[in-house]
């Protein structure tokens, strides 16, 4: 870590988006199981089974995660997407545009081992996400050094999908805890939390930079959602799919979490 950049500068400085795409979810990718497959099975599964229709989810975290949104078009009538970095916005409107730098997700989709209609559902939702947001549904999240910020206006939602980012974003269990209370404050009582979440990880790689992850574990995840008032509905502990790149990314297992909110803490 650079000495004159904290935490949470180093992923303003250094995270790029269009890295992080052409590293972890291209065609060319090896990761691919691990950042699209898997966990779009996930999510259609706990959307379908686990979790109950509501009207509003809110995806907060990083807009590269955005595939993850595509299972969530059946279920929500409204998402509203919260992202902490400029230069993410920015893809985020490049994505609604088709513009020529937009990362493609059906040539993502084309390229990885599922089964057709798999594949052509995945594409589907993508086009009814396009359609059915605008850049008003995009919203800057603050990055205080202890992670990022929700909100104290924003109406209590029935979904909150956070994928990775308080790993990202958070460096060390203080700031994890009180980053996850002040996120699930944009949550109803009786609303479900999905987290995803890498388990025992230091590092990730964009562009040839090595960017901090806050190293934690399952049962300190589980714990701490006990304590902020949620009754966990289901939990995965996923071994990564890829085996061969652990100096680009060293994490051990995926953990994926879905948590019913039963009381404000």
């Amino acid at each position: 870590m650079e000495p004159s950049l904290t935490w949470t500068s180093l992923y303003q400085k250094y995270f790029q988006a269009e890295s992080c795409f052409a590293t972890y979810f291209t065609a060319d990718s090896e990761f691919t199981g691990d950042s699209v497959i898997q966990p779009m099975r996930q999510l259609q599964h706990a959307f379908a089974s686990v979790i109950d229709k509501g009207d509003t989810l809110v995806f907060y975290g990083f807009i590269t995660n955005m595939n993850m949104l595509f299972p969530a078009c059946d279920f929500f009538k409204e998402i509203t997407i919260m992202d902490v970095l400029d230069t993410n916005l920015q893809y985020a409107e490049n994505w609604l545009k088709h513009h020529p730098k937009a990362f493609n997700w059906t040539q993502c989709f084309k390229s990885i081992q599922v089964n057709e209609e798999e594949r052509q559902k995945w594409i589907t939702n993508e086009e009814k996400l396009r359609r059915t947001i605008t850049m008003k549904n995009f919203m800057k999240l603050d990055l205080s050094e202890s992670g990022p910020v929700a909100p104290k206006s924003f109406p209590q939602v029935d979904c909150l999908l956070c994928p990775y980012t308080l790993t990202f974003l958070c460096k060390d269990h203080a700031s994890f805890i009180s980053t996850l209370k002040n996120m699930t404050s944009l949550l109803k009582v009786g609303g479900h939390l999905i987290l995803f979440v890498f388990i025992q990880c230091t590092y990730l790689y964009i562009a040839d930079f090595k960017l901090p992850i806050l190293c934690i574990n399952d049962d300190f995840v589980k714990n701490v959602l006990s304590e902020q008032g949620f009754l966990i509905k289901e939990a995965q502990l996923k071994h990564r799919v890829n085996q061969t790149k652990i100096s680009v990314m060293d994490f051990s297992h995926i953990m994926f979490l879905v948590a019913s909110k039963v009381k404000d803490v």
